[in-house]
């Protein structure tokens, strides 16, 4: 008995799922290989986020240290801050308690989040290394 791939002269068999029509998939070839059947569904495209991946919530937040080196992290906006200092600190090697960061020159609490503090995707938080005395 002859497959359908041979009945039909075909270069590449035909497979379709339950309930799906023959124009339901796109026919590309790729320097003669044929893709008719790959399915396209959950691949990514440029600037278009996968689907199952939650990005509403998600910010980047730049950390900037007193030598301009910035730290970037990707986190929720209801997380903690101080989530984000421990991550920090393990990060460079440097006790968390030695750290001050700041928002426009104020000091973040580590019970602060981003959506208490109203930050943007990229906003920029500085970190300063903790000073004592001085005279």
């Amino acid at each position: 008995m002859a497959s359908q791939h041979e009945a039909s002269g075909s270069t590449a068999p035909k497979e379709m799922e339950v309930g799906e029509s023959e124009t339901s998939k796109e026919t590309r070839t790729t320097e003669g290989v044929p893709t008719e059947g790959v399915p396209t569904e959950g691949v990514p495209t440029e600037g278009v986020p996968t689907e199952g991946v939650p990005t509403e919530g998600v910010l980047t937040i730049r950390v900037k240290d007193q030598t301009g080196e910035e730290t970037f992290f990707k986190v929720k906006d209801g997380v903690k801050m101080g989530k984000l200092f421990k991550a920090y600190s393990a990060r460079k090697g440097v006790q968390q308690t030695s750290l001050r960061f700041l928002l426009d020159g104020e000091r973040i609490q580590t019970d602060d989040t981003p959506k208490s503090l109203e930050l943007e995707d990229q906003d920029q938080i500085d970190v300063l290394l903790e000073q004592f005395g001085g005279r």
